[in-house]
C-alpha cells in the first residue's frame, strides 16, 4: 500500500504545482507592457507599433511569435523581420525594411522598388535620390529590366545609370551624360564589365554617343574623337 500512497501524493503534488505554476503565469507578471520596435525608417516603425499595440496587455507566454511576423510581413515596405520575447513583459520587434534602388515609372506614376524591382511604396515616401528609373510597360518589360540589372554587378557603372528602358525590341541603358547603350537580356555579367571599361578608355579621347552589347564577340561603339 506504500507505492499507491507515495504515487498519490506525487500526482496531488504535481497537480498543485501545475494549478500553482498556472496561476502565476496568468498574473499581470507576464502581462505585455511594451513593444519594441527597431528599424531604420521613422515611418515604417511608427506604423508597425501601431499596429502591434494590441499586444499589449496580453499574455506574452501565449503569445505566438510566428503568427506576429508573418503579420509584419504584409507591409511590402518589410524586407525581414524578427520577433522575441523578453520576459517577462517586452515584446522585441527588429525590421529590416526594403531599401529603394531604382523608381519604377508606369504612366504618370513614380514608385520605390528595392534591389529585386519589389515596388513598396511612392517616390514621396522617401528622400530624393540619385538612382536610376525604371521605364516600363509591362510585367514582361519590368522582368527583362531586372535581368539586366542583376548583371550590373559594378557600383561605378551602376552610378552612372539614369534610365532604363524599352525601345522598339530592345532595351536602352542611358546613363547621366546621355550616352546609351543598348542591350538585351541575353548581355552577360562580363559583357557589362568589359563595356566599362572601354566607355572608360574611349571617353578620355571624345565624346560617346552609343554603345551596342548586343553582338556576342564584340561592342560597337559610336563616338567623337578629338585630336590633341
Amino acid at each position: 500500500m506504500k507505492n499507491p500512497v507515495k504515487v498519490l501524493i506525487l500526482l496531488f503534488l504535481l497537480a498543485g504545482i501545475m494549478f500553482f505554476g498556472k496561476m502565476f503565469i496568468d498574473t499581470d507578471y507576464f502581462k505585455v507592457q511594451e513593444v519594441l520596435v527597431e528599424g531604420k525608417s521613422d515611418l515604417l516603425r511608427q506604423d508597425i507599433t501601431a499596429q502591434l499595440e494590441q499586444m499589449k496587455g496580453k499574455n506574452i507566454i501565449y503569445l505566438n511569435t510566428d503568427e506576429i511576423e508573418n503579420h509584419i510581413k504584409k507591409d511590402v515596405r518589410v524586407k525581414k523581420v524578427s520577433v522575441k520575447k523578453l520576459f517577462p513583459s517586452k515584446i522585441k520587434v527588429v525590421l529590416e525594411e526594403r531599401e529603394p534602388y531604382v523608381y519604377i515609372k508606369k504612366g504618370d506614376e513614380t514608385l520605390l522598388a528595392d534591389k529585386d524591382l519589389k515596388i513598396y511604396g511612392d517616390i514621396l515616401e522617401e528622400p530624393a535620390k540619385n538612382i536610376p528609373i525604371i521605364d516600363y510597360t509591362d510585367d514582361e518589360s519590368l522582368n527583362a529590366m531586372k535581368t539586366i540589372l542583376s548583371k550590373i554587378k559594378n557600383k561605378d557603372f551602376y552610378a552612372m545609370i539614369s534610365e532604363i528602358r524599352q525601345s522598339e525590341k530592345n532595351y536602352e541603358i542611358l546613363l547621366t551624360n546621355n550616352v546609351r547603350i543598348i542591350t538585351e537580356t541575353t548581355v552577360t555579367e562580363k559583357k557589362y564589365e568589359e563595356a566599362y571599361r572601354l566607355y572608360e578608355k574611349i571617353r578620355k579621347k571624345g565624346p560617346v554617343i552609343s554603345m551596342d552589347l548586343r553582338f556576342i564577340d564584340k561592342i560597337i561603339v559610336k563616338w567623337y574623337f578629338t585630336w590633341n
